[in-house]
């Protein structure tokens, strides 16, 4: 498929980013958003300028990512913060912001910053890139809010900050409708002072992962404290105080779980509520304390808030298998970054066009918006996008059913 100007109906999403950028600008950027979506290969720069000759050749193209001077940080944020306000919080009602980072293989020797990582999915060592993530989850749906890329140490470019330091200053920028409450996610990596006082000063409450060696100090009771590992609190805290509850689960319909909580301090945190949770007939070493500053919740509410941090984990799968995340051939930084960021404005494209066809459904308070798979929102979007290529190829009523037949072997090619 061939895109040659941008359909009316996707003029909405860009209306706020077109006042932004040139003429120039603004042409690159929707097509390269645009062939993201409707690319089905690899989302290498070669394959995505075919797609949209009309912008120009990929050289074009990679100049625009790499020395384009446009902020598409600031671009993607305010989509974000636009969907969400689109969808009417309530005084009262709870948004999540999700923290992690996501782990890009690159093989290229001379990729600003590559480096050794850590990859879980492959439990190898692997040379790529790390790119911290933030995204807000509100009634179900995901919008990636801000993403950026972590340096190495000894590398040139931008002052070196650990992934701690950053995940803190994305919270400190994040602003929250008004009356809206903030409950932060991240797992027991970014579980330290620079994260939790950040979140702390915003008014925001935090849950985490704690790892299991970890001094947590409970009292007994009658004035004196204790102070032990998590790991050896777990078993004690199962047997003695646990409870087994039937609860739905973010993965699956319902499961059983073993839970127990108390209240103590947890070290260079601060007081905290803990719940440990376990599968009645799991693996000791599957077992999980969960920390939080909002005492005030129940354990088994505890543990469905911390599951909404999986959303975050669905959001990479959505990006990088579908949207070509991880396909970008930039050497820059600012290349990379605008690649990364083109991904998210791809994202957020097909979120509105589908909070769109809800209409009011999407904006009822505490209510759960049920968004179609992604495999679907893009088999939808390319649909519409095909339609209205051919109804410019191909204009005037009598021809509705030519039109209807050349879609359907298009999108069947």
């Amino acid at each position: 498929m061939i895109i040659t100007r941008l359909p009316s109906f996707l003029q909405r999403f860009f209306a706020p980013i077109r006042r932004q950028l040139t003429n120039d600008q603004f042409r690159h950027l929707w097509s390269l958003v645009l062939a993201l979506v409707v690319n089905l290969r690899a989302a290498k720069l070669l394959h995505l300028s075919n797609l949209t000759p009309s912008a120009g050749h990929r050289t074009r193209h990679g100049a625009f990512l790499a020395q384009g001077n446009w902020d598409e940080a600031a671009l993607v944020e305010q989509s974000a913060m636009s969907l969400l306000g689109g969808m009417k919080p309530k005084a009262g009602e709870v948004v999540h912001l999700i923290l992690d980072d996501n782990r890009i293989a690159k093989r290229a020797r001379k990729m600003d910053h590559v480096s050794k990582i850590w990859d879980h999915k492959q439990q190898k060592f692997v040379r790529g890139h790390i790119a911290l993530t933030a995204a807000i989850a509100f009634r179900g749906v995901v919008l990636p809010w801000r993403i950026d890329l972590w340096k190495p140490k000894g590398h040139s470019g931008p002052r070196y900050r650990k992934l701690t330091v950053m995940a803190a200053a994305m919270i400190k920028d994040f602003a929250a409708p008004a009356g809206v409450q903030v409950r932060v996610l991240f797992d027991a990596f970014y579980l330290c002072p620079a994260v939790t006082k950040a979140c702390v000063s915003k008014g925001f409450t935090f849950f985490s992962v704690a790892s299991r060696n970890r001094n947590f100090t409970t009292s007994n009771g009658r004035g004196r404290a204790r102070r032990r590992k998590i790991a050896r609190l777990m078993p004690g805290l199962i047997r003695h105080q646990g409870k087994t509850v039937h609860m739905k689960r973010s993965r699956a319909r319902h499961t059983r779980l073993r839970i127990a909580s108390v209240d103590g301090h947890l070290s260079r945190i601060g007081r905290v509520r803990m719940v440990i949770s376990k599968r009645p007939r799991g693996p000791w070493k599957k077992c999980i304390a969960i920390v939080t500053n909002e005492t005030g919740l129940r354990p088994r509410q505890i543990v469905a808030i911390y599951e909404t941090r999986w959303l975050i984990e669905v959001l990479f799968k959505e990006l990088h298998q579908d949207l070509g995340l991880g396909d970008y051939q930039m050497l820059h930084r600012d290349g990379i970054l605008a690649h990364l960021h083109l991904c998210c404005l791809a994202h957020l494209l097909l979120t509105h066009r589908c909070l769109k066809a809800l209409g009011a459904q999407a904006t009822q308070a505490n209510q759960q918006v049920n968004l179609p798979p992604m495999n679907q929102r893009l088999a939808a979007l390319r649909a519409e996008i095909a339609r209205d290529e051919i109804r410019k190829l191909i204009p005037g009523a009598k021809h509705e059913k030519l039109r209807k037949t050349l879609c359907d072997r298009l999108l069947a090619a």
